[in-house]
């Protein structure tokens, strides 16, 4: 069983592989039209980037859904999912003088107190828990998974060293490039093997990713994997 994110993600990649083939230049072939052809690469990277972000950032939100649905106490939860959920309201603390104080202290109290006392259940923000990464590089990737429990994403979803680095690379070339890409770059491009390794990279990492997420969340809540 997979996520909803997970599904999603699939369904995107989907519109991956139709852009790819409005390159009018036969694979391996030749570029006929080769401003097309490189249009259609760049492009591809930009919006199979933009998919595997979202597919992190919906599968955390369906992990913190999941969380505040099953009512889990603020004890059971991880102390790093803890500390970056609070971290906003004490970086306001940090910037208000002591005379000011009051109010945010009763706010942090209300909305935040239940992480920090035994026997309390709420609602984790899942957006606060993704306000650190930029983007889904393979380090940022690993540390948030790290938040639940997975010491490793990377090691967790790989067997031999050798397809453990080739993710982590093609992962780390499709940001890159994506990022390039953005802040307009125009000398980054994509061949047509390029975006399918990163389409096949960028699949295997979720659909792996996906299945230890699950696995991690489930002692979390004392019940079956949420998906």
């Amino acid at each position: 069983m997979a996520s909803r994110p997970l599904a999603a993600f699939g369904q995107a990649v989907k519109e991956v592989r139709d852009l790819q083939r409005a390159d009018p230049t036969p694979v391996g072939a030749t570029p006929i039209q080769p401003e097309t052809t490189r249009v259609v690469g760049r492009a591809s990277v930009v919006l199979l980037s933009s998919h595997f972000e979202r597919y992190v950032y919906s599968v955390n939100e369906e992990a913190a859904t999941h969380i505040n649905a099953s009512g889990v106490l603020g004890s059971r939860l991880p102390e790093v999912v803890r500390l970056l959920h609070s971290r906003p309201t004490v970086d306001g603390l940090l910037e208000t003088g002591w005379e000011r104080r009051t109010q945010q202290l009763e706010a942090f109290v209300q909305a935040e107190g239940w992480l920090w006392t035994a026997g309390m259940a709420g609602a984790l923000d899942h957006k606060r828990l993704l306000l650190w990464m930029k983007a889904p590089t393979p380090a940022n990737l690993v540390r948030y998974y790290r938040c639940w429990g997975i010491e490793n994403i990377f090691d967790a979803i790989t067997r031999a060293a050798h397809t453990r680095k080739d993710l982590w690379l093609k992962i780390d070339e499709l940001v890159r490039k994506r990022n390039n890409i953005a802040h307009g770059d125009p000398t980054t491009e994509a061949t047509h093997a390029d975006v399918r390794s990163y389409r096949d990279s960028a699949l295997r990492f979720c659909e792996r990713a996906d299945k230890h997420l699950a696995s991690a969340l489930a002692p979390l809540t004392g019940g079956a994997r949420p998906w």
